[in-house]
């Protein structure tokens, strides 16, 4: 048995915008992004016009144009933050779980996630209503690899796996069960519903936890003995 451990924090994408340095200007940006969440939250992505946000905000539309370009930029910069909040989240609690095998571990984070987003349906709708932009994809993709490593660490400082397994084994088992996320939220994505956890099919999270378990399994049983 060990506790798991190797906190490690996702790469900020290049790109991003510079945070504004003078208090006034972080609390505005701030007021924009919990605007935006809120929203989202509440109604949906489409609905989180920069217009709403504004009005949201109590920010004047120049101020919101002086802090973002335009509403990618500010639902780019949203889903980093869900990242950021997310992956610090995944990051204490790994330091308290006591892990027994892989399965255990890739169960563990899965619900962690299922819970964040039912939390927050607009981060689901962010990250897997199908938004293409190339700041949303470079910092998905940075995000799942550095995800992976870290559960690759953990499983190889605890001998829960080989030593020498390939660590992109972990990394398709991260994007599996992204998918089976995705495909578990779905309706919920699509739908736009407001902010109801009713859209979440716990039957497709079930039948794509017990394809990860198997997976995990595999893995274990590689481990010498």
């Amino acid at each position: 048995m060990t506790t798991a451990s190797v906190p490690r924090r996702a790469p900020t994408p290049e790109g991003s915008r510079r945070a504004p340095v003078q208090e006034r200007s972080r609390q505005t940006v701030t007021r924009i992004l919990d605007a935006a969440a809120a929203i989202a939250d509440e109604q949906g992505v489409d609905a989180a016009t920069t217009r709403a946000i504004a009005d949201r905000a109590g920010v004047s539309y120049p101020s919101l144009y002086r802090f973002f370009a335009d509403r990618d930029a500010i639902l780019d910069e949203l889903l980093e933050r869900h990242c950021a909040e997310l992956d610090a989240r995944c990051m204490e609690a790994e330091r308290t779980w006591t892990i027994n095998s892989a399965a255990e571990l890739i169960n563990n984070e899965l619900d962690l996630h299922v819970l964040y987003y039912r939390l927050h349906p607009g981060s689901a709708r962010l990250w897997m209503g199908g938004r293409t932009s190339a700041t949303v994809t470079k910092h998905v993709r940075a995000r799942m690899k550095t995800l992976a490593d870290r559960i690759h660490q953990i499983l190889v400082a605890a001998d829960l796996i080989p030593a020498d397994t390939d660590p992109r084994t972990m990394l398709v088992a991260v994007e599996m069960a992204d998918r089976v996320l995705e495909l578990s939220f779905r309706h919920s994505t699509e739908s736009g519903a407001e902010g109801d956890t009713a859209e979440f099919d716990p039957d497709v999270l079930d039948i794509g936890r017990r394809a990860l378990n198997a997976f995990a399994s595999d893995l274990s049983r590689r481990r010498p003995t």
